[in-house]
């Protein structure tokens, strides 16, 4: 087990969980015991005042694996002075908003709607974010569970910080979205990986989290359709987590921001599970369904004691989400022609899938793990003998292409690609082409 600063002592003797691949990060110390001295000014009228010092936790929010995105942000500089960059990196839908969600924002600004909203989210949006989420998972949710956020973002960090206090682990899986473990560092808790098998097709391993459960375990992250796998977990493996979680009365955390994105098969929720109701909190938005990123409109379905608790942080963080964003939101979830622009986004992203794999799979270096869901495919170039930032530092070198290295999502995801479907099927075949050629290099030079 690697531990980032301090090294917990005195666990039992055995099989420890760093033989299963299960980390540990604990927060790091960023203040030193005793302030540095000042030095003295050579004219007082000229002194610059030192600042009193920020909190810990904004050290713990920083970071991130920073090799690993240095490539996007050298991406952005090489545009910026004008090259063209073919760039898949950002998972940022180029779909526009469908227009009738666009005039329900419009007509609602026109009707004055341009004032404070209840901290909880509009009744009429609450109702419908109930009714949706219990017609997908057949399972009765009173509105009363549901808290609106500026995105589901927002919605996970809040939850978090009402669910969990310092000192506390939460078990995440690896590959992880990368905001997961800042947010639990930021609350003073530790976050504990638990490793996905690319072998498995990232499937999700119930019993590796069964073992990283330790008494001071209070919750469990997943996310599926995953970023950056596109894995869809199956339901028995989600009843099953469900049931431990339930048993072992842990907060199981259900990130579903993709399920509107279900390239195969189906998606099946916790809140879905039997056992799933009194410990399950889901959080969700319209960020990627329905191409509404810059909107910022997220809400999490909780349980009551959770939603009570969520409207006193936003009653002193937030204090309401737009009325206009969330009178466009319940057309959104309710108007025909909105689910099925949100429909026909998704057959859009399955067809841009095929062509990319399709296209890729001529390579004898580099081969796909087909995603499931979401929108992006992993691609691992462990057949180059290259990690996944020096392939993508050579990508955007040589072929003027940018991708975000598996590195930036764990240790999982090490030698891999996340290759963004924001394109249409003839620009992503070129997409393929380009990294066909670059593996066939690297593959050469090994």
């Amino acid at each position: 087990m690697t531990h980032f600063g301090r090294r917990r002592t005195g666990r039992p003797s055995g099989k420890t969980p760093e033989a299963d691949g299960i980390t540990r990060h604990s927060p790091r110390p960023r203040h030193p015991a005793t302030p540095p001295p000042r030095r003295p000014a050579r004219h007082l009228e000229f002194a610059m005042p030192i600042a009193p010092p920020l909190a810990p936790m904004v050290a713990r929010l920083e970071g991130g694996p920073a090799a690993a995105w240095a490539v996007t942000l050298r991406g952005e500089a090489e545009k910026r002075r004008g090259r063209a960059i073919l760039d898949l990196g950002v998972g940022d839908p180029d779909f526009a908003t469908p227009p009738v969600i666009v005039e329900a924002m419009e007509r609602a600004v026109r009707a004055g709607r341009t004032h404070y909203a209840p901290a909880e989210g509009e009744p009429a949006l609450r109702e419908a974010i109930a009714r949706t989420t219990a017609a997908s998972t057949g399972t009765a949710v009173d509105p009363a569970q549901v808290h609106v956020f500026p995105g589901a973002q927002a919605a996970l960090f809040a939850t978090l910080m009402v669910t969990v206090a310092p000192g506390d682990e939460v078990i995440v899986l690896d590959p992880v979205y990368t905001t997961y473990p800042r947010c639990i560092l930021a609350i003073g808790a530790v976050p504990v990986t638990v490793p996905l098998d690319p072998a498995e097709g990232f499937a999700l391993d119930v019993g590796r989290i069964e073992a990283a459960i330790t008494p001071k375990t209070r919750a469990v992250m997943i996310n599926s359709p995953g970023n950056p796998t596109g894995a869809v977990f199956e339901a028995a493996a989600i009843d099953a987590l469900a049931a431990l979680c339930t048993d072992r009365g842990l907060w199981l955390v259900s990130d579903e921001v993709y399920a509107g994105l279900v390239l195969d098969g189906s998606h099946h929720s916790p809140l879905a599970s039997p056992a799933g109701a009194a410990t399950t909190i889901v959080v969700n938005s319209l960020s990627k369904s329905h191409a509404m990123t810059g909107w910022r409109i997220g809400w999490a379905v909780a349980p009551l004691p959770v939603a009570k608790a969520l409207r006193s942080l936003s009653s002193s963080l937030l204090y309401g989400v737009n009325q206009f964003v969330q009178d466009a939101a319940v057309t959104a979830l309710t108007d025909p022609v909105a689910i099925a622009a949100a429909a026909a986004m998704t057959t859009r992203i399955r067809t841009r899938r095929d062509a990319f794999v399709q296209a890729l799979a001529t390579s004898n270096t580099v081969r796909c793990h087909v995603p499931q869901g979401g929108m992006f495919v992993l691609v691992d170039v462990t057949g180059t003998g290259q990690s996944g930032i020096d392939f993508a530092d050579g990508l955007l070198d040589q072929e003027a292409m940018v991708v975000v290295p598996g590195e930036a999502f764990g240790a999982a995801s090490a030698r891999h690609l996340r290759v963004g479907l924001m394109a249409e099927p003839a620009t992503l075949i070129d997409a393929a082409s380009r990294l066909s050629r670059h593996a066939g290099r690297s593959g050469a030079q090994r």
